[in-house]
Order: structure tokens, then C-alpha cells, then sequence
């Protein structure tokens, strides 16, 4: 009870002056809908109530129901660098469970909802994900929604995905500070770890929409029957269909670890249309994916991939496969273009390949790579993590900083791929600045709310790529 209350007291001084607190409890512990929420004595049991932008709903320990559709309106909320959410928040991080057999573990079916510090399975359901953001029915698109130091462990389809419901789809879109393991077992249509499928634009404003950073994401295999004889997906991180709804908003994936992944660490998939959507691949380190032997051969093959799409830039990323041939004989590579065009840079890179198939561009022309490095990174003692096991940490990051060691580079490539949190403010135009307002939990991320200064300029000891 202690600690429940020192929490509480954090929480309330991290929150605006405006906000209200409520409580969410198990059944177990009293945690019913029919209750008022607002003492610990009387909680809810789900997140299905009309609540107001910057409220709190603090859930206690325990193990809950499924929180698929069960999400109330959020009211108050602005839009553009002034838009927040509603929270529901562990009291203790990965002290929430939810587990289902039946159907998606969370499915958020509403706007301006975050939710953080919890811990999701799914089991026997082949369509059932962790944790996904779905319109609640075809004509009405969702937006705003952030999955912040959540744990998506064992799940059938999908660890955390956003995807489409008919002609209505998803935008503002933010993954941080999660970890997807084993999260794509049965998906009769394919899952990955972090997924973003066909987003719909809420609205033009400029700046980043969709951003997915802190995150990690390993050991994500499809299920055998996904792609009919041959794995399509299983990805550590994918941007898929873009075109779909002719999206151009900003996505960033920047600063995630993916490891022994199914598929690709990294793919962005068909970002064409019109010019493209503005997409950035920023310090992400990759390490030995495209484990399953069933994957699609050829042209695929790639650490991080990109197929048909334009306006994609990728920078000071670390990717090394240490695989040679894959299917029928093709080779893995740390950096694989399939049909890129001319609008794409990929230059500030590391990459490397036990085989020398480092970087290629295939099937298009009018691309070139600016000037990337070759080199072993030499990672201190790299290989797959086991299942997560977070409870006595404080954070994913916390939970993760053996990886986080275990994959530091040496030598002439310290200094890409993945950088440990900054505790400060930096500037970073990438950076949604609405997420300044939302008080998300600390660590997680550097957060690019500064004003002044500049990025860091890539490293200088670039070299001549090998194609």
C-alpha cells in the first residue's frame, strides 16, 4: 500500500492541474464497471467510461480481462502540437497482466488513449494480437493513440500493430520504450512485432505522424501457416501498404533493437504514393534477422528492406547479418532496395555481412547510396534474448539494459545504431512535439523538446559502401 501511494503521489504531481484521477481494478480485487472509479475502493474494471483529455486511469496490480474494444470517448483533447490523450497507467510497470485465449489482448478503438506498463499474451486465438489500434468500425478512422513501456510476450497475431478497419485506418500513431517478443505465432494473415498497415491521414499539418522509438523487438517468427508455403512477414519493424489511402504523412522509426526476428528487422513496404510519405530510419541496430528459412526468396533478403517506395531516408543505422545464403540460395544482406527510386537516401550507415553482401539496390535505377561504412561492429556478447522477464526492472530499458550493453558497437562503428536515452531535452525536428504535453514516462526515449542547438552530424569516419 506504501508504494501504491508514493506512486499515486509522483503521478498526481507529474499530471496537469486540470486532470482527474480514477482506478481500475481486477474483478478479483473489486474492479467493477457498474463502479464510480473514483477511489481506490470503488474501481473500474475496464477502460470503457467517457473520460477527459489529460485524465489518469491508475490501475492496480493484478490480472485483468481483456481490454479489446472496451475504450471510452476522450473529451477536451486539441489537435496539431497542442493534442494529449487519456492514460491508463500500471501503478507498478509490468505489474498489469492481461492474458486471452478468445480475442486481442488490448484492442483500442478509440482517440486519444495512451497506456502504459503492462503485460499482454495471447494464446490458441489465431487471430488474437497483444496490443492493436483499430477503428471501431469502417467510416471512422482513430488517431492520437500512444503505447508507451508496454510488454507484448507470446502472442498469435501481432505484438503491437495498428491497422485498418474497411475504408477507416489509423494516424498519430506512437510506439515507445515497448518490447514485442514472439509476438507473430498463428497470424493466418502475417504479424510482426511492430506494425503500422495502411494508416488514413487525420489531417495535413506538417511534422512527424507516426513514430515508433525506444522499442525492441525479437524473436518474432510467423506462424507456419502465414503466406500459404512460404513466411511473408514476422518483421521486427514494418510500415506496410502505405500507399493503401494515399498517405504522405512524416513516420520515423528511429533508436530500436531488433534481434532474430523472422523477417526483416526494418521494412518499409510500398510508401508510393504520390511522391511518398517523408520517412526517416534513424540509429536503429539490427543483428542477425530473417531467421525463418520459409521466407519469400529473393530480393527480400535484407537486415533492413525497402520495397517499392520513394522519399525514405535511412541514417546512422547499424545492421550486420551474419547468414550467408537464405532460400533457394539467395543471399541475406545488411541493406537490400528493391525497386527503390531516386527519391530515397540511404548514406551515414554502418553495415556488415560475414559474406560481404552488405548493400545492394535491385530491380530500378536512377537510386545511388551516398557513402555508408563497412565494418564489424563487434558486439561485446550478441544473441537472441529469451523470453522477457521484467518484474523486478523499473522500464523496458531498465528490463532490457543487458541487451542494451550486449549490442553496443566498437571501434569505427560506435557510434550507430542504437543510443542509450538522454535524461535532457535535445533538439530534434523528428520529434512529434505533441508529445511534450503528454508526460509520458521517463527514460524511455530522449525527448525532442528543446529549442535550440543542432543534431549531431553523422560520424566522419565514413567510408565507400560495398555493393
Amino acid at each position: 500500500m506504501k508504494k501504491f501511494l508514493l506512486t499515486f503521489i509522483f503521478i498526481l504531481l507529474a499530471s496537469p492541474a486540470w486532470a482527474a484521477t480514477y482506478y481500475l481494478a481486477p474483478a478479483s480485487a473489486g474492479g467493477s464497471d457498474s463502479n464510480n472509479g473514483t477511489s481506490p475502493s470503488t474501481p473500474w474494471l475496464t477502460p470503457n467510461h467517457s473520460v477527459n483529455c489529460g485524465d489518469i486511469l491508475l490501475a492496480a496490480a493484478g490480472n485483468y480481462p481483456t481490454f479489446a474494444f472496451d475504450w471510452g470517448t476522450v473529451s477536451g483533447c486539441g489537435t496539431g502540437s497542442s493534442a494529449n490523450v487519456a492514460w491508463v497507467k500500471c501503478v507498478t510497470f509490468d505489474a498489469c497482466k492481461i492474458s486471452s485465449s478468445s480475442q486481442h489482448a488490448v484492442a483500442i478503438n478509440a482517440s486519444h488513449w495512451g497506456l502504459q506498463g503492462f503485460e499482454a499474451t495471447t494464446t490458441s486465438a489465431a487471430s488474437a494480437g497483444c496490443f492493436i489500434v483499430v477503428p471501431p468500425n469502417s467510416s471512422t478512422s482513430i488517431h492520437h493513440v500512444i503505447l508507451a513501456n508496454n510488454i507484448a510476450n507470446g502472442c498469435q497475431n501481432g505484438g503491437f500493430s495498428a491497422i485498418y478497419n474497411g475504408s477507416a485506418a489509423t494516424d498519430y500513431i506512437v510506439y515507445v520504450g515497448n518490447i514485442a517478443y514472439n509476438a507473430a505465432q498463428q497470424g493466418p494473415g502475417c504479424a510482426s512485432g511492430f506494425n503500422i498497415v495502411n494508416p488514413h491521414a487525420f489531417d495535413s499539418l506538417s511534422g512527424t505522424h507516426m513514430y515508433e522509438s525506444g522499442n525492441f523487438s525479437f524473436s518474432n517468427v510467423d506462424g507456419s501457416n502465414c503466406g500459404g508455403s512460404v513466411a511473408t512477414d514476422g518483421e521486427g519493424f514494418i510500415l506496410d501498404s502505405i500507399f493503401t489511402n494515399g498517405y504522405t504523412q512524416q513516420m520515423v522509426i528511429k533508436n530500436n533493437i531488433g534481434i532474430g526476428n523472422g523477417g526483416r528487422c526494418i521494412e518499409v513496404y510500398k510508401n508510393n504514393s504520390g511522391s511518398g510519405a517523408p520517412t526517416f530510419v534513424q540509429n536503429n541496430t539490427c543483428w542477425n534477422n530473417n531467421v525463418q528459412l520459409s521466407q519469400t526468396p529473393g530480393g527480400s533478403l535484407g537486415e533492413i528492406f525497402l520495397y517499392q517506395s520513394s522519399n525514405s531516408s535511412f541514417a546512422r543505422n547499424l545492421a550486420m547479418t551474419g547468414q550467408a545464403n537464405g532460400p533457394e540460395g539467395f543471399p541475406y544482406y545488411a541493406y537490400l532496395l528493391n525497386t527503390p527510386s531516386a527519391t530515397n537516401s540511404v548514406s551515414g550507415n554502418a553495415g556488415y555481412s560475414a559474406t560481404g553482401t552488405t548493400y545492394i539496390s535491385q530491380y530500378g535505377s536512377g537510386f545511388s547510396f551516398g557513402s555508408n561504412l563497412t565494418a564489424n561492429p563487434a558486439f561485446p556478447h550478441p544473441s537472441v534474448p529469451g523470453a522477457p522477464n521484467c518484474g523486478s526492472a523499473t522500464s523496458v530499458p531498465n528490463c532490457m539494459a543487458t541487451v542494451i550493453a550486449d549490442f553496443a558497437p566498437s571501434g569505427t562503428a560506435a557510434g550507430f545504431g542504437y543510443q542509450a536515452p538522454s535524461s535532457g531535452n535535445v533538439v530534434d525536428p523528428l520529434f512529434p512535439q505533441w508529445l511534450c504535453n503528454v508526460n509520458l514516462p521517463p527514460g524511455l526515449i530522449t525527448m525532442g523538446c528543446a529549442s535550440s542547438s543542432s543534431l549531431p552530424a553523422p560520424p566522419s569516419s565514413v567510408t565507400a559502401i560495398v555493393k
